[in-house]
Protein backbone atom coordinates (compact mmCIF):
# COMPACT_ATOMS: atom_id res chain seq x y z
CA UNK A 1 0.00 0.00 0.00
CA UNK A 2 1.37 3.52 -0.91
CA UNK A 3 0.53 6.54 1.29
CA UNK A 4 2.14 9.94 0.49
CA UNK A 5 1.81 13.80 2.43
CA UNK A 6 2.07 16.40 0.38
CA UNK A 7 3.89 19.96 1.00
CA UNK A 8 4.87 23.08 -0.54
CA UNK A 9 7.01 25.54 0.63
CA UNK A 10 10.16 28.03 -0.02
CA UNK A 11 13.29 26.73 0.03
CA UNK A 12 13.82 28.15 3.49
CA UNK A 13 11.05 26.03 4.38
CA UNK A 14 11.73 23.00 2.83
CA UNK A 15 14.98 23.25 5.27
CA UNK A 16 12.67 23.11 8.32
CA UNK A 17 10.73 20.36 7.16
CA UNK A 18 13.90 18.09 6.17
CA UNK A 19 15.86 19.06 9.49
CA UNK A 20 12.52 17.94 11.36
CA UNK A 21 11.48 14.91 10.13
CA UNK A 22 14.87 13.12 9.72
CA UNK A 23 15.06 13.60 13.51
CA UNK A 24 11.55 12.32 13.63
CA UNK A 25 11.87 9.21 10.77
CA UNK A 26 15.29 7.98 12.97
CA UNK A 27 13.13 8.57 15.87
CA UNK A 28 10.20 6.28 15.13
CA UNK A 29 7.89 9.48 15.07
CA UNK A 30 7.16 10.07 11.36
CA UNK A 31 4.26 9.16 10.24
CA UNK A 32 2.62 9.06 6.50
CA UNK A 33 -1.31 9.74 6.52
CA UNK A 34 -1.36 7.97 9.95
CA UNK A 35 0.78 5.36 8.98
CA UNK A 36 4.40 5.05 10.87
CA UNK A 37 7.06 4.62 9.23
CA UNK A 38 10.02 2.60 9.89
CA UNK A 39 13.01 0.32 8.60
CA UNK A 40 12.76 -3.25 9.06
CA UNK A 41 15.97 -4.17 11.67
CA UNK A 42 17.08 -6.91 9.93
CA UNK A 43 16.41 -6.32 6.14
CA UNK A 44 19.44 -5.17 3.64
CA UNK A 45 17.96 -1.71 1.88
CA UNK A 46 18.62 0.00 -1.48
CA UNK A 47 18.85 3.65 -1.16
CA UNK A 48 19.43 6.34 -3.87
CA UNK A 49 19.55 9.83 -4.14
CA UNK A 50 17.87 10.90 -7.85
CA UNK A 51 18.19 14.51 -9.26
CA UNK A 52 16.57 15.65 -12.48
CA UNK A 53 16.05 18.74 -14.32
CA UNK A 54 15.22 19.96 -18.08
CA UNK A 55 13.51 23.12 -19.26
CA UNK A 56 10.67 22.63 -17.31
CA UNK A 57 11.61 22.32 -13.94
CA UNK A 58 13.32 19.97 -12.33
CA UNK A 59 12.80 17.03 -8.75
CA UNK A 60 15.35 15.51 -5.86
CA UNK A 61 13.86 12.71 -4.19
CA UNK A 62 15.84 10.20 -1.57
CA UNK A 63 14.61 6.80 -1.84
CA UNK A 64 15.11 3.93 0.68
CA UNK A 65 13.57 0.25 -0.23
CA UNK A 66 13.96 -3.39 1.13
CA UNK A 67 12.29 -6.70 0.59
CA UNK A 68 10.72 -7.87 3.52
CA UNK A 69 10.08 -11.95 2.38
CA UNK A 70 9.72 -14.17 -0.98
CA UNK A 71 7.54 -13.12 -3.08
CA UNK A 72 5.48 -16.05 -5.11
CA UNK A 73 6.45 -16.65 -8.52
CA UNK A 74 3.04 -17.03 -10.54
CA UNK A 75 2.68 -20.40 -12.33
CA UNK A 76 4.38 -20.64 -15.30
CA UNK A 77 2.38 -22.14 -18.22
CA UNK A 78 4.08 -25.33 -20.40
CA UNK A 79 3.07 -26.91 -23.05
CA UNK A 80 4.15 -30.23 -23.36
CA UNK A 81 4.02 -32.14 -27.37
CA UNK A 82 3.03 -35.60 -26.67
CA UNK A 83 2.55 -36.27 -30.23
Amino acid sequence: MKYQNNYFGTKAEFADFVKKTIPDFFAGRLEVEGKRVALPPDAELDYKVKYDEDEYGGSFSIKVSWETGVREEEDEEVEVDTD
